[in-house]
């Protein structure tokens, strides 16, 4: 930063030695008034030598590691990375883009430039796989056992990438459930929406249905992905019977329990007027057995024949593998 000021020198310094810090910290610390301290601060956030942390009221500075200063996109690998990575470390810091991957190869020993492109080439062997921004994954789930009552079953993107680790939107998805962030849940909802009207107008879907939580949380994820997503659509509503003892569908190891999960947790009130075609979304699909168990009860209720697609926000390509995190 050019021309800086020996105050903000000072609280730059102060952050880097002593930071994480809140803006009152700062102020008593330097005995400087908080006008001055948010002054310096925000040129610091505009130059990328600091940036936030934490949630409002509660807001930390930390000084930007070196090696993410300058880093400049200039090659189609770099640019696929800006847009469609993110790295989160052990602290649960979350740094997007090239300045991410370089810290994820740093602490994974790993090359850089040998990464980037492994990296690029399996990004758009995945993109070939896609059609209307969605994966089908009809025959892949349920390693092809029982009965199959969906017509398809679409996802926008893996959860897990190779040895990179989470995707961009799987990394969304975790944080979004973990942190119960609305406003990552808001980006996820903004990301997936092309795909799900592309859904939509392919299917001719005139009712919408989202899977019920199993675990009471504050910040139910796919209800503020329903709000975020304003898809305008009469939605069927899907049940989660209550027991005293709750067992996340996605914890289930064995494709039978999952089935018999399903089966036997989730309910569709069968006074609900079904008569044209549904889309039922979900967050992540491991065997899809939540997804086809409730369509299958869709299907009871319907008073006609219907298409019922499935829609998960991130889904496994590799049979049976179970996404126990979210």
């Amino acid at each position: 930063m050019e021309n800086m000021s020996k105050e903000a020198e000072k609280i730059l310094e102060a952050i880097k030695r002593y930071g994480p810090l809140r803006s009152v910290e700062l102020v008593k610390m330097l005995s400087v008034s908080t006008k001055t301290i948010y002054k310096h601060l925000t040129k610091l956030l505009d130059e990328q030598l600091i940036k936030k942390t934490g949630m409002t009221p509660r807001v930390f500075y930390v000084a930007l590691e070196n090696h993410a200063d300058g880093l400049v996109v200039f090659d189609e690998g770099d640019r696929i990375i800006e847009q469609n990575y993110i790295y989160v470390s052990p602290s649960g810091e979350m740094t997007r883009g090239v300045a991410g991957f370089q810290l994820w190869c740093e602490r994974n020993k790993s090359d850089f430039s040998k990464e980037k492109k492994l990296f690029y080439q399996r990004f758009k062997s995945i993109q070939k796989m896609k059609s209307g921004k969605v994966i089908s994954a009809k025959k892949t789930i349920l390693s092809g056992k029982g009965a199959f009552h969906l017509d398809d079953i679409f996802f926008s993107d893996f959860y897990t990438f190779d040895h990179f680790g989470k995707t961009k939107i799987g990394q969304l998805v975790y944080l979004g459930k973990t942190s119960q962030n609305k406003e990552l849940i808001g980006e996820i909802a903004k990301n997936i929406r092309p795909a799900i009207e592309g859904i939509m107008g392919k299917y001719d879907i005139k009712f919408v249905c989202f899977i019920p939580p199993t675990i009471d949380r504050k910040v139910q994820f796919l209800d503020v992905l329903k709000k975020r997503l304003k898809l305008e659509l009469p939605e069927v509503i899907a049940t989660k019977i209550p027991s005293v003892t709750r067992v996340p569908q996605k914890t289930l190891r064995k494709l039978e329990d999952r089935i018999m999960n399903a089966k036997t947790t989730i309910a569709i009130n069968p006074n609900q007027k079904i008569d044209a075609n549904v889309l039922i979304i979900d967050d992540a699909t491991g065997s899809g057995a939540t997804l086809n168990e409730t369509a299958g009860k869709l299907r009871n209720v319907a008073k006609k024949k219907i298409k019922i697609i499935g829609y998960s926000v991130v889904g496994s390509y590799k049979g049976f593998d179970v996404i126990s995190e979210v």
